[in-house]
């Protein structure tokens, strides 16, 4: 009898601390969000099946692409605190991809190293083409 009451008291204490850590939500702030850019396009998204809402002011956000490094990162959809949830987004700029990683709404959300170096590569470009363009245009006039 004894044996079956002990086992009984650790397989309900298990499955009450498996529960705790999806209930229980950390968050801290980690700075920043950074805008990346990437030369190859996120994956597909995946289905994810929504498990049970933990509590009333749970809210579900998706799971998404990351971006780490040079290779794209599943990150698997969860439930967090009500607040409003900012999907990423991932936008075709010339021959590469922006992506915006998901955050929350009260996150701030900067342009990361790589994104301003493009960016400053990609208007460097152009600059050059425009004054390659008008030195043309010049010769064409005396000519």
């Amino acid at each position: 009898m004894k044996r079956y009451v002990a086992k009984a008291m650790v397989l309900t204490s298990l499955t009450v601390l498996a529960g705790v850590p999806a209930a229980a939500q950390i968050r801290a702030d980690l700075g920043p969000i950074h805008i990346r850019i990437a030369t190859d396009a996120p994956p597909p998204v995946r289905y994810e099946r929504q498990t049970a809402r933990p509590h009333r002011d749970a809210v579900w956000c998706k799971g998404y692409w990351d971006r780490q490094d040079d290779r794209w990162l599943w990150r698997s959809g969860r439930w967090e605190q009500r607040s409003k949830w900012i999907n990423a987004k991932y936008k075709r700029e010339g021959r590469a991809w922006r992506y915006e990683p998901a955050h929350w709404s009260h996150q701030r959300v900067v342009e990361g190293e790589d994104y301003q170096r493009w960016k400053e590569q990609q208007r460097s470009d152009r600059d050059g083409r425009q004054d390659r363009q008008r030195s043309r245009d010049e010769d064409y006039r005396r000519d």
